[in-house]
């Protein structure tokens, strides 16, 4: 292979010297001069332009395009031979693709005629060290609570140079000779003439590969007074290997969220991505001579002791539900090959993964209530507004971790309510819990006294330590109690142990002084409020903030209050001391501790919990009486005091926080990685979580960018937009002739027989020219033939389904593996109009550019060939419409039938057509709906997939949207025309499709009452509208639409047999 290498370059060498050379040479022999002996006349200027031609003018035409050629491909050449010799990429130059490609292949080929074999056993010569820079050390922030991922297997040797073989590819070169396919970008990165077309590498090219790793990477936290130099050559023996563990760490989150951007500039409490120490690059081996030195394995770390007072062992069973250490903190769209993906997300908030996991399961729970609580509020023809874009990696990252973690939130509180309904039917007190280990296997209990649990909880000789399955029903832990209270509502994280293990500790009726590093100790302050704040079993408790985390009161004002800002009517730690004394007076009159009292609701009142998060320097007479009272009064006072800072003379229990990001309980034996929440990260999840709490309604967005076919016609919900529409008449007018409506009648026929208001019949059903008919339906002609083929069992199209539980139905070749995440791949790139690139699949699914192309291949031949086309219907990347809009290669679905989609277009044909035949363009729609919009499978969802829905427009609301504003057309056009089974049919879609919305629940009730089912009216308004709640609290104030509807509606409610 080598010396046809070499005859491929000298032929390319002399070609190019052809044509640097040759050919002016060439062209000067046959007169072809280029210069001008004398310039021309006037005279022979007028005789060259009014005399008939004898050749010499198309010679000389001939002649200037010969040499302009010359000179388009000796500067394209000339250029690309710089290029090279400087390590860089030529330049693109405009409209001059062809010869420069013709160039760059013609340079690559000639530059194999000069390769040098390289010298067996000849190390890289060392890259000189940066100048030593020292990490400031006033620069203290929050490391990543994450632990590392298992890293690939160590590659044991290393190869120098590869000879390109006939179906290579550079991701299958970097799995066969590196050991992992992922690091295909580094031999790119190597090879200047296969970099800018990674995809096109051609037989015989030799490839200089990268030195591969003798140990797998790890983690750094950089300490005062490191340089990336000084750490290289402590990590991996060499300090000019700086480079290496700069690009290593470049796409690492960083405290704050940002990344590194500059070689010379490290802080403290930044993490280090450490990539295995490099080998030295040698040749090849040769089949004659193939020997190999086994690099020697590193010596495994020690094990860093964990002496927490009788530890339970965890039998190997089945996890507790979601896994709560080992959340989405790496890859969010993990599979069964781990190899497949890249580093944590950019987007992913350091403080809501690892032993944070739990915070952002709590704030998902919360998140959805109050969307749900949101959507309540909305009007027909209207959606809700999203969070500002800045507040995306905020929401991505709970949407992506908390789906993982908040089945173990809320198992965790179903686990503890019920005990505490088990103990209040026996009698018995409730065990006096210390602390809470969530691990792989178990939930376990670590008590400060010793005490007997009942069956299914396994205990420890001493009695101090019960565990207890996942697996185990909750009916066998104790019986169901309507609204129990939790036992221990003052249950937060402090960290994360060596195995993944989520450790809780139990801070009622404890004080806690945050000692250590100030600025760790800070965060960690903030992150305990923001889970009493967020925890579904901290219902009721009451957080006082004295400047400590003052940015988390927008979080949830219901149980934080922040102090300090301005002056206070009272003093907030007096009122917390008269609380907690009021507390003890209770807690002796029903002789019982709090916890107890409160499993067995004991008394006329509730038994809350508070918490006090002061300062350190905070100085007060009623802190110290509080302190004393919560310390001498264990168990009585409901209290926790929380100090953020060393303060001597307080009693209770220290926490210490390392300079390195870790806490220590001495008297427990935890040396955890603690928890913790920038300021800014802190910030993001109040403004995320305030944003829930405002009811914001805006016009459902549209794609100004789309300016052809049915899109430009309509919204993202598929709705005529407003440009095509005209108001409704007044009472006293008359309708225009020329225009129609989706619902003909006047405003006071449909709002006394539906439920329904003359605002929202101007919103769905607005006067539509005749004119706007024939545009919308020139602008789709395949509707109704798109339609019939998505109808048919044999469909020669594939189908994506959206509107119900997510599937695909292809022509290709079968999937055996993976289908769910295939499916996700395939609607993320078919949902966007002009297609999805490389670089946005692999950001979006946070795998590698290489991973992307392989999926994208898979999903290809699972397609298949498009009949209409008989191309793929997911054709090269290169050659779709959409790479031609946006002048990149673009994977872009061709003819992929979505209900979606079909929802849409019927809707907007209706509109446009209104009358009779509108009402049955909407009722097809309405049969597309199997369930709720984008309903995927609970792997996916737990997987961290589909999150890229809450970037930019939220498709799966305005699907919704869209639903229940069609259903609400049908209905009250059903009602009054007396249809009652096609109106019953559309709510009972609409109900189905969002259960959470208000405008169904009415429009139910408007069929029930018109069919003479009064009671059954009556329920629906009563139970699922009046006194509706969406979280523990009492039923909200009613919508204005649904007192304005209820107002004009009484009848609904008489009392009448049904």
């Amino acid at each position: 292979m080598r010396i046809r290498a070499r005859l491929v370059g000298l032929l390319a060498t002399f070609l190019l010297l052809g044509i640097l050379i040759g050919l002016p040479a060439t062209l000067l022999a046959l007169g072809a001069n280029p210069i001008p002996q004398g310039l021309p006349t006037l005279e022979q200027i007028r005789s060259a332009f009014t005399t008939p031609d004898d050749g010499t003018l198309a010679l000389s035409a001939i002649k200037v395009i010969a040499w302009a050629a010359w000179l388009v491909l000796t500067g394209s050449i000339l250029l690309e031979i710089a290029a090279r010799l400087r390590g860089l990429h030529a330049p693109k130059l405009p409209g001059l693709s062809l010869p420069q490609g013709a160039a760059r292949q013609l340079v690559a080929a000639a530059a194999l005629l000069f390769v040098i074999a390289p010298a067996t056993g000849t190390a890289a010569q060392a890259a000189p060290a940066p100048p030593a820079v020292t990490a400031p050390a006033s620069t203290v922030t929050t490391p990543p609570t994450t632990l590392p991922t298992t890293p690939p297997a160590a590659v044991q040797s290393a190869q120098g140079t590869y000879t390109v073989k006939a179906g290579d590819t550079l991701s299958g070169i970097a799995q066969t000779q590196l050991g992992d396919a992922q690091r295909w970008p580094e031999i790119a990165n190597l090879n200047p003439d296969v970099a800018s077309h990674p995809d096109l590498i051609h037989a015989g090219t030799i490839l200089t590969l990268p030195a591969t790793t003798t140990g797998p990477p790890h983690l750094y936290t950089v300490k005062a007074g490191d340089t990336l130099s000084g750490i290289a050559k402590t990590e991996l023996g060499d300090a000019a290997q700086y480079p290496a563990i700069f690009e290593a760490s470049r796409h690492t989150l960083q405290p704050g969220g940002i990344h590194l951007t500059d070689p010379d500039q490290i802080d403290i409490g930044q993490t280090l991505t450490i990539p295995g120490k490099q080998a030295a690059a040698t040749p090849a081996p040769t089949p004659e001579s193939s020997t190999t030195t086994p690099t020697p394995a590193p010596a495994p770390a020690t094990p860093r002791p964990n002496p927490r007072p009788d530890p339970v062992e965890p039998d190997p069973v089945t996890p507790i539900p979601a896994g709560a250490a080992q959340s989405a903190a790496t890859s969010h769209h993990a599979t069964a090959d781990t190899s497949e993906h890249v580093t944590t997300a950019p987007w992913m908030l350091a403080g809501l993964s690892g032993g944070g996991a739990l915070l952002a399961g709590s704030m998902l729970m919360l998140l959805r209530r109050r969307r749900r609580a949101q959507f309540r509020n909305r009007r027909p023809g209207r959606t809700l507004a999203s969070p500002e874009p800045v507040l995306s990696p905020v929401e991505k990252t709970i949407t992506v971790v908390g789906a993982v973690t908040a089945p173990t939130v809320d198992h965790m509180d179903q686990v503890l309510r019920r005990l505490a309904a088990a103990t209040a039917a026996d009698g018995t007190p409730m065990p006096v819990v210390a602390a809470v280990e969530l691990t792989q296997s178990h939930l376990v209990l670590h008590l400060s006294e010793p005490s007997d649990l009942p069956h299914p909880w396994e205990g420890t000789p001493d009695r101090l330590h019960w565990k207890i399955s996942p697996t185990i029903p909750l009916e066998q832990i104790g019986p169901e109690v309507d609204d129990p209270p939790a036992p221990y509502p003052l249950l937060v994280t402090i960290g994360l142990g060596e195995n993944e293990e989520v450790w809780l500790l139990n801070i009622e009726d404890l004080n806690v002084t945050i000692t250590g590093d100030a600025t760790y100790g800070q965060d960690f302050a903030r992150y305990l409020a923001a889970e009493v704040a967020c925890n579904p079993w901290s219902a009721g408790v009451s957080v006082a903030c004295l400047g400590v985390a003052t940015e988390l009161g927008p979080l949830n004002p219901d149980r934080i209050h922040v102090y300090g800002t301005r002056a206070e009517p009272s003093d907030p730690i007096e009122e917390l001391l008269a609380d907690a004394v009021s507390t003890v007076d209770r807690a002796d009159d029903v002789d019982a501790d709090v916890t107890t009292a409160r499993a067995r609701q004991d008394g006329a009142d509730a038994w809350p919990a508070q918490m006090l998060l002061v300062d350190a320097a905070t100085t007060s007479p009623a802190l110290e009486q509080l302190l004393d009272l919560v310390h001498t009064q264990a168990g009585r006072t409901a209290t926790s005091v929380v100090i953020a800072g060393p303060r001597t003379s307080a009693p209770g229990t220290v926490l210490h926080v390392t300079t390195d990001g870790r806490i220590t309980l001495p008297e427990a034996g935890l040396d955890l990685i603690a928890v913790g929440l920038t300021s800014d990260e802190a910030l993001g999840c109040a403004s995320l979580l305030a944003h829930s709490e405002t009811v914001t309604e805006i016009p459902v967005p549209v794609d100004h960018e789309a300016t052809e076919g049915w899109r430009s016609y309509s919204d993202e919900a598929g709705a005529l937009r407003a440009e095509h529409t005209h108001p409704r008449p007044d009472v006293d007018q008359t309708p225009d002739e020329n225009t129609v409506s989706l619902l003909d009648q006047d405003d006071d026929t449909y709002v006394q027989a539906g439920a329904t208001t003359a605002e929202d019949l101007q919103a769905l059903a607005p006067r539509v020219n005749h004119s706007v008919r024939h545009h919308v339906e020139d602008a789709d002609p395949t509707l109704d033939g798109d339609l019939a083929m998505w109808m048919r069992e044999d469909s020669a199209l594939p189908k994506l389904h959206l509107l119900g539980p997510v599937r695909a139905t292809t022509r290709g070749k079968p999937l055996t593996k993976r289908k769910p995440y295939m499916t996700e791949l395939l609607a993320f790139i078919a949902l966007r109009r002009l297609g999805a690139t490389p670089d946005e699949v692999a950001e979006a699914f946070t795998i590698t550019k290489a991973k992307a192309r392989d999926y994208v291949l898979t999903i290809r031949q699972w397609l298949g060939t498009n009949p209409r086309t008989d191309d793929y219907h997911l054709p090269d990347a290169r050659l779709t419409p959409a790479a031609a809009i946006r002048d990149v290669p673009v994977y872009q679905v061709l003819d992929l039938l979505i209900d979606a989609d079909l929802f849409r277009r019927l809707r907007l044909r209706g509109e446009a057509r209104g009358g009779a035949e509108g009402i049955a363009d909407l009722k097809t729609a309405l049969s597309l709906v199997q369930g709720r919009p984008f309903d995927y499978p609970l792997e996916r969802e737990q997987g961290g997939g589909w999150s890229w829905l809450v970037d930019g427009d939220r498709l799966d609301e305005h699907l919704a949207v869209a639903i229940v504003d069609v259903a609400h057309l049908v209905v009250t056009h059903s009602l009054a025309a007396q249809d009652l089974p096609a109106a019953r049919l559309a709510a009972e879609t609409a109900a189905t499709a969002a259960p959470h919305e208000e405008i169904p629940r009415l429009d139910l009730a408007a069929v029930a009452a018109a069919e003479g089912h009064h009671a059954e009216a009556q329920r629906i308004i009563r139970d699922e509208v009046c006194n509706r709640t969406d979280d523990e609290a009492a039923p909200p104030e009613l919508p204005a639409r649904t007192e304005q509807i209820l107002r004009t509606r009484k009848g609904w409610t008489d009392s009448k047999a049904s």
